[in-house]
């Protein structure tokens, strides 16, 4: 899709040199916060077994000022039939900001929002805090099983990352947190420890149920 294009004027509003900043590459994904206490951004699900919709808060802690944020997100492997229906900012802490974009591609299974405070220099960077930023609707088949996901960041062609920008144009790369992000399908991921079955050898007897040696006699003196 050509559209995620679009999303390169978040940062070219700024300056051009924030959109080579962008180009890290493998460090896009680390976390790179030089402004105190790291800045994390969190995804929280909420389900309700009895309906087929799901609703996932996308939070952000910073510990200084914001002027914009890319948020590039994903809910599936371009398999899963959860879709995507919407994206809103209403009663968040962007509410007010001047540019809240959203870019859902159902192939992908990807959402890409795109958030300026201000484009006109009439409105403030979003202050210190803590709190929803967006709410991210899902819905899921009725009535059939698929397997477990959690919701994760990722990238997003032509170079879109988890990041947040200052006002004076500095990058940050937050954390992320997940790990209350899983839409539930009824057939559950597996356990990352769980081993596999080990299957003997070909050519080896698997010999089952084995007793041990018997006792030898002692000899007589």
């Amino acid at each position: 899709m050509s559209r995620p294009r679009f999303f390169t004027h978040l940062i070219s509003v700024f300056s051009m040199a924030l959109a080579g900043m962008i180009f890290y590459s493998s460090s896009s994904f680390a976390q790179k916060d030089l402004f105190g206490k790291p800045d994390t951004c969190r995804i929280v699900v909420i389900q309700d077994g009895k309906t087929n919709q799901v609703v996932a808060s996308v939070s952000v802690f910073n510990d200084e000022e914001l002027a914009a944020m890319t948020l590039p997100f994903k809910y599936g492997n371009g398999k899963s039939p959860i879709k995507c229906d919407s994206v809103k900012f209403s009663k968040t802490r962007v509410e007010y900001f001047a540019m809240k974009s959203q870019l859902i591609d159902t192939v992908k299974q990807t959402v890409l929002i795109g958030l300026i405070a201000d484009m006109s220099g009439t409105k403030p960077p979003l202050k210190k805090g803590d709190g929803e930023v967006a709410r991210i609707y899902l819905t899921l088949p009725k009535g059939q099983k698929f397997q477990d996901v959690f919701m994760d960041t990722t990238w997003i062609k032509p170079f879109n990352v988890l990041k947040f920008v200052t006002p004076d144009v500095k990058g940050i790369f937050p954390a992320f947190d997940n790990s209350r992000a899983l839409i539930r399908g009824g057939i559950p991921l597996s356990s990352p420890g769980k081993k596999k079955s080990e299957v003997p050898s070909k050519g080896k007897k698997e010999i089952k149920g084995e007793e041990p040696p018997k006792p030898q006699p002692e000899e007589k003196k």
